[in-house]
């Protein structure tokens, strides 16, 4: 699995469009796009283990689908679940994500060489619709429910990956992979 950084590291780092997401998600909720959650916002552990089990479905599912070599071209990217702030740090690998990955806090503003993190910004109420490919991945970044926000060609390739991995309609839990 990707390396969930709430489980190891407490980052107290907020995005700067986890509102963005947020406002997108309820407007969602109240026009019947998605579901009302039913986890109360005072059960902080159920959410983040909420949040495990969607980061880590959404990592198997990049893995299936995406060739080896197109796994290798994505960028380290985070993943935050704004509901509970539960983090995920996905290090392509040859084998897949790192699972032992040990990264340092998001850097969210270009340091003094112009560098910062790449982040998928997502409501886990948009994940769960996503993950089970009632919501594509396309989709979710048009009604503002997850947002790429990534320097450069990083937006689009890690935005490409999703989207090839949760396509517009259904699709089949099995996947051909690329034989190498």
């Amino acid at each position: 699995m990707c390396t969930i950084c709430s489980l190891t590291i407490e980052f107290a780092v907020e995005h700067p469009l986890s509102l963005a997401v947020a406002v997108a998600t309820r407007q969602a909720i109240d026009t019947g796009l998605l579901p009302e959650s039913n986890t109360s916002q005072d059960d902080m552990a159920r959410s983040r283990h909420d949040a495990v089990v969607l980061l880590t479905t959404m990592q198997q599912r990049l893995e299936q689908v995406l060739s080896t070599s197109r796994l290798m071209a994505l960028p380290n990217f985070y993943v935050l679940m704004i509901e509970s702030r539960t983090w995920g740090y996905f290090q392509p690998t040859l084998g897949g994500f790192d699972v032992k990955a040990n990264p340092s806090a998001p850097r969210l503003e270009p340091d003094e060489s112009g560098i910062r993190d790449n982040v998928v910004v997502m409501s886990q109420a948009g994940a769960a619709e996503i993950i089970t490919g009632r919501l594509p991945f396309g989709s979710a970044m048009t009604e503002g429910l997850a947002i790429v926000d990534a320097p450069g060609s990083a937006e689009s390739v890690i935005r490409s990956a999703f989207i090839a991995s949760y396509p517009v309609g259904t699709f089949s839990t099995l996947v051909c992979t690329e034989v190498a």
